[in-house]
């Protein structure tokens, strides 16, 4: 079972949910999967999206509960170039975080594009949607990309969560790209499963996942996903960017 992001983040949109049933919650939805997969001799995988700690509603106070109730453990999956998130987040039309701009898709020629999510899913032509960045707000919202991490780890554990570890996407498929990286994926591949509290042995996630190796290119340079690169690489040149942050550490050629 893997459920998106909305369906567990948003009480409001449950509709993808394939328990919930109208008039009852989320709550309920997720006991009754609990429920089927333990019947059906599975356990239940799930994405949550958010589990936050702060300013929940009525609605989300009693989600967490059920999911505390039932033992449930997390893992937080991000990505570790956040340069990668805040331009693929751009593509998508987020515009904006918290109030301060992002940026906004362009296509090719620098007109604006509003293919958003369906530009995976656009059939014939390929479509090819670019970020343009907002430079001057570039350090910060990368920033809060990079802090984004830390801060569920924190709010999961305040909420009484077990697991929570940080497992970065980029480690879980490397080795897709090329086998060279096989045992950076197979580490990050049990650290994931540790912290959902299954203690798998290295040799048996080399097997699973040697079956892959060299499958999907690697990630694609920057010019071909932002269409201000050169102001981009403007910006995280500069002296008082820190080397976390500057264009050596997270472009890509």
């Amino acid at each position: 079972y893997n459920l998106t992001r909305k369906e567990i983040a948003r009480t409001g949109n449950p509709s993808k949910n394939p328990w919930y049933t109208p008039g009852g919650s989320l709550a309920d939805a997720m006991r009754k999967g609990v429920q089927e997969a333990s019947e059906a001799g599975q356990v239940l995988v799930f994405n949550a999206f958010k589990l936050k700690s702060w300013a929940q509603s009525e609605a989300e106070l009693s989600l967490n509960k059920a999911l505390l109730d039932m033992d449930t453990r997390t893992v937080i999956v991000h990505r570790s170039n956040p340069l990668d998130i805040v331009t693929c987040e751009i593509r998508d039309c987020f515009e904006s975080v918290h109030g301060i701009p992002r940026g906004h898709p362009v296509n090719e020629k620098g007109e604006e594009d509003n293919t958003c999510f369906e530009r995976r899913h656009v059939e014939g032509e390929v479509v090819k949607t670019k970020a343009f960045i907002d430079v001057e707000h570039l350090p910060e919202n990368l920033q809060i990309a990079q802090e984004y991490p830390q801060l569920m780890q924190n709010s999961l554990r305040e909420l009484g969560f077990k697991g929570g570890r940080i497992v970065y996407f980029e480690d879980l498929v490397s080795h897709e790209y090329s086998a060279d990286n096989l045992f950076r994926s197979c580490a990050a591949w049990k650290k994931l499963l540790s912290s959902l509290g299954v203690e798998a042995k290295l040799r048996d996630i080399h097997r699973v996942l040697k079956k892959d190796v060299g499958t999907y290119p690697p990630p694609e340079p920057h010019s071909e996903a932002i269409f201000n690169l050169e102001q981009v690489q403007g910006v995280l040149s500069s002296p008082a960017i820190s080397p976390a942050m500057s264009a050596g550490s997270l472009l890509r050629a």
